[in-house]
């Protein structure tokens, strides 16, 4: 997946499951490319139940506000790009 449809993907999955995004979102899409690694968590990666909106990723998200690396947040978290108001 080149980083085009990595970072398209990464949006249509924060959308379909009513996410945010955070600022951190460009540095993670960057890394996820440079490593190659698709849409495994690149602070987890050898943790093949961690990666962009997994359930594992979707527990973090509602128990602390944000996923493992801090790419997609609840939408009224204070901390993600959407507008929280």
């Amino acid at each position: 997946m080149n980083k085009e449809q990595l970072e398209k993907t990464m949006r249509q999955l924060a959308e379909a499951n009513g996410v945010g995004l955070t600022k951190n979102f460009d540095k993670i899409v960057n890394a996820k490319d440079r490593f190659g690694i698709g849409l495994s968590c690149p602070c987890d990666k050898d943790n093949e139940a961690r990666f962009c909106i997994s359930k594992q990723c979707l527990q973090d998200i509602k128990e602390t506000g944000h996923c493992h690396c801090n790419c997609f947040c609840e939408v009224k978290c204070g901390d993600c790009d959407e507008d929280c108001s």
